[in-house]
């Protein structure tokens, strides 16, 4: 209990009453010097100090006449009152010294967080510049392998990685603008292609009828993924062909690579093949991007926020590829 008062610890009670006191009593000065100094001045012009003194008898009547008589009244009043006014001035000049310090303190502390707000708004931007370049990077490993694998505009290859159980759109490639668009960032981790593959590594659809017989088509999907009608009549790219493949760092499973087209012809050439020895020999690549992706996940995350979601989903979400 006794940390309150200062006998141990940090506090400054005592100083703060001393202060108190202190600014107290020369107000009280004051007062008393103005007081003492209106009662003598009124009685002063009449007053006879030797008339008193002669009739007064004793040591203690004389010393109380001494000491209690107008003239001695004004020149305590004065005394009083110039040391009230000296201390009340000298208490004022240190809070005004105090408050400019402040005022001092307080300017420099708004110049660090200008500072410290610049520097933050430096940084965001460097890191929506590298995750910019992280995304051009991607997208130029993907053109090279549409490239490789001869993919035409029927075609795209899009990378997803694994977040906080869900899956994000990494980058997407095709050579059709409109399939090249990205309309949703985010996906269920147990539905569609993707989560097959996740589970099994790899995952291929090669049985589904083509969109020109789209009550087949729709059938199929229905059957086999729970896809309704009203779903696949908002989809921009209506693929029937799959090749999803995990990827995989260190044994873990972080990602997922998958190839889509809309025509039956899409595994001709060994396509499966190609596909398969193309991300074995790039699997360094690939986990590499999906690492950084998750390093950027939060600043991603942040980008995407102004981002509008399209009602339309692809077969890919349905299958949890398309979107």
């Amino acid at each position: 209990m006794f940390k309150k008062f200062g006998f141990s610890g940090n506090s400054d009670f005592f100083k703060d009453l001393g202060d108190g006191i202190g600014k107290g009593l020369f107000i009280l000065c004051a007062a008393i010097g103005t007081v003492l100094l209106t009662v003598g001045g009124a009685y002063a012009g009449s007053y006879t100090f030797s008339t008193n003194w002669q009739s007064t008898m004793g040591i203690w009547s004389s010393l109380w006449l001494i000491i209690w008589n107008p003239n001695s009244a004004l020149l305590s009043g004065v005394v009083l009152f110039l040391l009230g006014a000296t201390g009340t001035y000298k208490d004022q000049d240190r809070q005004n010294k105090k408050m400019l310090e402040l005022s001092k303190e307080n300017e420099e502390l708004g110049g660090t967080k200008s500072a410290l707000n610049s520097a933050q708004e430096e940084l965001q931007e460097s890191m929506s510049k590298i995750i910019g370049l992280h995304g051009e990077l991607v997208q130029t490993w993907l053109k090279g392998m549409a490239k490789f694998l001869e993919l035409d505009s029927n075609s795209r290859v899009t990378i997803y990685y694994e977040h906080d159980e869900e899956f994000y759109l990494l980058e997407r490639y095709s050579k059709n603008p409109t399939y090249a668009k990205v309309h949703r960032q985010k996906f269920p981790l147990n539905q569609g292609v993707i989560s097959k593959a996740w589970e099994h590594e790899s995952h291929i659809e090669s049985g589904c009828p083509h969109s020109n017989s789209y009550e087949e088509y729709v059938k199929y999907l229905d059957e086999h993924y729970e896809y309704k009608k009203e779903k696949i009549d908002t989809l921009t790219m209506k693929s029937c062909r799959y090749y999803a493949k995990a990827i995989i760092d260190a044994d873990i499973h972080i990602g997922v690579i998958v190839l889509e087209g809309t025509e039956i012809n899409f595994f001709e050439n060994n396509f499966e093949r190609k596909v398969t020895e193309y991300c074995r020999d790039h699997q360094g690549q690939l986990s590499k991007f999906v690492r950084d992706s998750l390093l950027f996940d939060k600043e991603v995350n942040i980008k995407r926020e102004g981002k509008s979601i399209s009602v339309e989903d692809d077969i890919l979400q349905m299958m949890e590829t398309e979107r």
